[in-house]
């Protein structure tokens, strides 16, 4: 049976290979799962994980995971290919708990197993990281993702080996933990690898959009880094190149062109980053009213990416745009997260200053009446203020302050003060806030 799953999982769009897997769960729910080998057990969730919209394969793979947890112990029996398929096929469903208990189990043989991973291909390696990210505050899964970043270090030179999806996963992977060594020295040994590729001559046209945004997302997560710098130039290079085509960035999605955005904008120094996000800004006005399928999180970057190089009309007119749209639909203000309302709240006031400097009336007054509304919103919605952070707070009562929304201001300040008083209390503010954010607020 787990032969005929990993079999038929090689046509997942082929309906009758769906049907016949999902009549194999029904047998499989009659048999016992201690019957299975470790290889077979594998297979299943490899198999399983191709179908992710079907309940059956979701709740046989539950039951697998389930079944795994529990013989916790037996793990060191898995081969390497058998462990990263589960893991693989487990992170397909995230929102399952007992998913998530099976990877993190996982996650602590890969790191009882540190400095013995040379059994594990490329591939492995990508897909171990992959899932371990979808857990960033899990502990055995930052610790196998630190020892699987030793080990893509130690590979000196096999970089060129991973394929497109293995190194955008990998990176993005290593990026859920920035502040570990390993993990920054990883992503540099990545870096250097993508941009020996990028010198071929087919350069990185061998990567989906996707990829490539998973990559700019992930680089951009060091960037201090000169090698992360330099590849994010090249892959903003390959945008460029992609934009000059005749359906230009059309089959880039949302959050594929949000991430790129997001990623550009870490370095403002780079006409190759400045250029890709203009072609980025023209692509959004073309899509002017497709808007409702960016998500608020989305839309927060692509603004906050878009206000680094406010002088590029595209850029001013994609920011324009969103405030058009902001507060209604998909973008109303309890949608987004109260970082994101942060970011946006800076972009609109860093756009209103320049607005009444150029003496660009009407788009002040939309720019302070969105503003407005965005304070209002805060003002009844009591609890976000009380839970925002320090950073948040700054933002937001600069932006007010900026726009000279001061009655705004106002009727925020006493919770944002309050809010403010009781994180001072905590240890570590002082380390956790800079000097910057104390003296704009």
């Amino acid at each position: 049976m787990a032969n005929l799953v990993n079999g038929f999982s090689k046509w997942p769009e082929v309906a009758e290979c769906r049907h016949a897997t999902v009549a194999i769960v029904g047998e499989i729910r009659h048999r016992r799962l201690l019957d299975f080998t470790q290889q077979e057990l594998a297979n299943l969730v490899n198999g399983f994980s191709k179908w992710p919209e079907a309940a059956e394969c979701r709740q046989a793979t539950v039951a697998i995971a389930g079944h795994v947890f529990r013989r916790v112990h037996k793990l060191s029996e898995f081969a390497p290919q058998g462990l990263a398929n589960l893991v693989n096929g487990f992170g397909k469903w995230p929102e399952a708990s007992e998913c998530r208990q099976a990877i993190v189990a996982i996650a602590g043989e890969i790191r009882g197993r540190a400095g013995r991973l040379s059994g594990f291909t490329q591939q492995h390696l990508s897909n171990l990281v992959n899932a371990f990210s979808k857990w960033p505050e899990a502990s055995n899964c930052r610790d196998a993702t630190v020892a699987i970043a030793n080990e893509v270090r130690c590979r000196a030179g096999g970089q060129s080996d991973f394929t497109p999806q293995g190194l955008a996963n990998l990176v993005n992977g290593l990026s859920k933990w920035p502040e570990r060594a390993q993990c920054r020295q990883a992503a540099v040994a990545l870096g250097v690898g993508l941009l020996g590729r990028a010198d071929r001559a087919d350069g990185l046209s061998g990567f989906t959009q996707q990829e490539l945004a998973n990559l700019a997302n992930g680089f951009s997560k060091w960037s201090d880094g000169t090698d992360c710098r330099d590849a994010t130039v090249a892959i903003a290079g390959e945008v460029l190149s992609r934009a000059d085509r005749a359906d230009g960035l059309s089959d880039f999605t949302s959050q594929g062109l949000a991430n790129l955005v997001n990623g550009f904008s870490k370095w403002l120094d780079g006409t190759h980053c400045r250029d890709a996000t203009v072609a980025i800004a023209g692509e959004m006005l073309r899509r002017a009213d497709q808007l409702s399928e960016f998500t608020p999180q989305d839309m927060a970057n692509l603004s906050n990416g878009f206000s680094r190089w406010p002088e590029e009309a595209a850029c001013h007119q994609a920011i324009m745009n969103i405030a058009h749209r902001l507060g209604s639909g998909g973008l109303r203000f309890a949608a987004f997260t109260t970082p994101a309302l942060s970011t946006i709240a800076n972009d609109l006031a860093r756009e209103c200053k320049r607005g009444e400097g150029s003496g660009e009336i009407t788009e002040t007054a939309l720019l302070r009446d969105r503003l407005h509304q965005l304070a209002h919103h805060l003002h009844y919605a009591t609890d976000r203020l009380e839970r925002a952070d320090a950073l948040g707070i700054t933002n937001i009562f600069r932006a007010l302050a900026k726009a000279r929304l001061f009655d705004d201001l106002g009727s925020l300040a006493r919770a944002g003060l309050d809010r403010l008083q009781e994180l001072h209390r905590a240890p570590g503010f002082a380390t956790e806030n800079n000097l910057e954010s104390m003296g704009n607020l």
